[in-house]
């Protein structure tokens, strides 16, 4: 028992460690900018496979598309021909954008404000999502059911973050849609095989522990993400920098509690701070994802792959802490 809480311990901050660094990542991963550019063929809607910098700048959307019916920008993407003048309006007046405070105040929730494109690719994210979360746990029966559960975690945790780098270092308008869909079936199914030897053990505490875990894990995903969905456009955005210290602070914790002796008094201080700190900020991060996957996307980031890879991690944490409590008040 105690070789195994020493191997979940250094299991979960080797998890801690990778998943701030992806989401550190993905931060610095953007659309790349330069001198070469070609136009799109969708012409308001700039992807990540144009060059050219956004021509948003750092101003808000809708500031910049204020200016643009005035005079189009001299040796912009967007030519002189594409700019129309504004369609005049019922009084004889002629039409413009709101102010970027209108919009706030016009826009209601973040529900209210979606757009076609924004649904067709949130049902494409979560349709990965779920394809992802079956993989793993395809992966994990069979390696419960195999030698491969005898198998040390660490291995398939660390061989899980090979593709997974490799899905955040790739874009799929420059690679292989198969390719990338493959590194996003192995980073689960890998992740899957890591957390068989917890399942097995919960297994033996009680066998209703697992679809119990399943289902409150589930349902606070569904939770967090009606919240992020019926809260005001961009609000949960705003959670980043505090999750981003969160984030920070389990890892110190996790990173300490691999030098200290399982029989210390700090050990349990440690690990409830990894358990239920995780818990709480790996929920928020669901609501902070779901609206950052939809400003993204309006930003001209479609990638559906590292989409459902940010949900997927946040299931998978929930579900271990999940699983975790519910096995300890099972002993009691």
């Amino acid at each position: 028992a105690e070789s195994w809480a020493l191997a979940a311990a250094h299991t979960r901050t080797l998890s801690m460690s990778f998943m701030f660094g992806v989401r550190a990542a993905r931060l610095s991963l953007r659309c790349p900018t330069g001198p070469a550019s070609r136009p799109s063929s969708m012409g308001h809607s700039l992807r990540c496979y144009s060059s050219r910098p956004s021509r948003f700048g750092n101003k808000k959307r809708t500031q910049v598309l204020e200016q643009e019916p005035e005079a189009a920008r001299g040796g912009d993407w967007v030519s002189q021909s594409q700019v129309k003048e504004a369609p005049p309006t019922a009084a004889g007046a002629p039409a413009t954008f709101p102010s970027y405070e209108q919009r706030q105040q016009q826009a209601g929730s973040q529900y209210e404000s979606l757009s076609d494109g924004v649904v067709a690719h949130m049902r494409r994210v979560y349709a990965t999502l779920a394809t992802g979360i079956g993989i793993s746990a395809a992966a994990s029966v069979t390696a419960m059911a195999t030698p491969l559960g005898l198998v040390h975690p660490l291995i398939p945790g660390l061989g899980a973050m090979v593709p997974l780098l490799g899905l955040m270092y790739t874009s799929k308008h420059t690679h292989s849609q198969t390719l990338r869909a493959g590194l996003f079936a192995a980073f689960t199914g890998l992740s899957g095989w890591a957390m068989a030897p917890l399942l097995l053990v919960a297994l033996k505490v009680s066998p209703a522990i697992v679809p119990q875990a399943l289902a409150i894990t589930t349902g606070l995903f569904g939770t967090m993400t009606a919240l992020s969905l019926f809260a005001k456009p961009g609000s949960m955005l705003r959670l980043g920098v505090p999750l981003g210290a969160g984030m920070l602070m389990l890892l110190g914790c996790g990173v300490a509690g691999m030098f200290v002796p399982v029989t210390s008094a700090w050990y349990p201080l440690l690990h409830s701070i990894n358990l239920y700190g995780g818990l709480g900020i790996f929920t928020l991060y669901i609501a902070y994802d779901t609206q950052n996957m939809i400003n993204e996307y309006e930003m001209g980031e479609d990638d559906h792959l590292k989409h459902a890879v940010d949900l997927f991690i946040n299931f998978k944490v929930i579900f271990q802490r999940v699983l975790l409590l519910l096995m300890g008040r099972s002993d009691d």
